[in-house]
């Protein structure tokens, strides 16, 4: 017993959450929609805006009578937030989350919901580098991978459930283990978000003719290093291991083109940048 979605809580109104609030009162309207908060304030503005049709500061409030549970909050606070709802969810309330990480996250939840085994993780691949109610909007979802990553012990009515969230509102939906999409989201994600930070930090000294001449590359290659630095610590925090591996794999690589470019090895670089080129047009082929 899994049911259709009708209620669905969202705790959390910021870019993920709020984005979510939009895209469902648009392609599911009859939906009732309900959100947590931490700040009053916050929970005032969404009702004000129509996102909802309640919104509180109290957890309890908040998830009771809905069937869909979705923790959009930072990766390092889900677990705390799991706990103030437990007792007041039904046996059947689908839990999920948005978080980029999902090894810890399932570990942690899998326990507190371990009576009704109604979590499975979830990581839609479409956040920005700006955040809160006011960077949401509708179609942030649309077209976007969105990875669930159920475990031996997930519900198979539930799982049918979370993609189906998904893809009502617009999202592209993938399966992964948790511990392969941390692998892969170290790879794909954390990584270069730490190479994006790098970049900045290495002309960060230099003098100002210099930094004149960050010009569109430059800004297009670090756009991600302007992400919230509270919640990117989290997510690395939580990601540590895969995440210092990938990075490890980085740095032979930027090894094997700097001495190929102090050896002046001219052919070697245009080979290392033409692999480069074809690998990429893979991975995006129609760019």
């Amino acid at each position: 017993m899994g049911g259709e979605i009708s209620h669905v809580a969202v705790f959390g109104p910021g870019l993920m959450g709020a984005s979510l609030l939009m895209a469902l009162r648009k392609k599911s309207p009859h939906t009732k929609l309900s959100v947590w908060a931490r700040r009053n304030e916050a929970a005032d503005e969404i009702v004000k805006r129509g996102l909802a049709d309640a919104a509180c500061t109290d957890p309890a409030k908040a998830a009771t009578g809905a069937d869909t549970v979705v923790l959009c909050v930072p990766v390092d606070r889900i677990a705390d937030v799991a706990r103030s709802i437990a007792p007041h969810i039904g046996a059947d309330t689908l839990v999920t989350d948005v978080g980029s990480t999902k090894q810890t996250i399932a570990a942690k939840l899998e326990e507190i919901f371990s009576e009704d085994k109604n979590f499975i993780g979830s990581h839609p691949m479409c956040g920005s580098e700006e955040s809160g109610l006011g960077a949401a909007r509708a179609d942030l979802y649309e077209g976007a991978l969105c990875v669930v990553c159920p475990t031996t012990s997930s519900r198979p009515e539930l799982l049918e459930k979370v993609e189906s969230l998904w893809k009502t509102v617009g999202g592209r939906v993938a399966q992964l283990s948790p511990a392969d999409h941390d692998k892969a989201a170290a790879a794909t994600s954390h990584a270069p978000h730490i190479a994006a930070a790098a970049l900045v930090a290495l002309v960060a000294d230099e003098p100002e003719a210099f930094r004149a001449l960050c010009a569109s590359g430059f800004r297009d290659t670090t756009r991600v290093a302007s992400g919230s630095p509270e919640l990117w610590s989290a997510i690395l925090a939580a990601n540590a291991g895969e995440t210092a591996a990938a990075l490890q794999r980085l740095e032979k690589i930027l090894t094997n083109y700097r001495q190929a470019i102090a050896s002046g090895s001219r052919d070697k670089v245009a080979g290392m940048l033409q692999d480069a080129v074809a690998q990429r047009a893979k991975i995006f082929p129609k760019n």
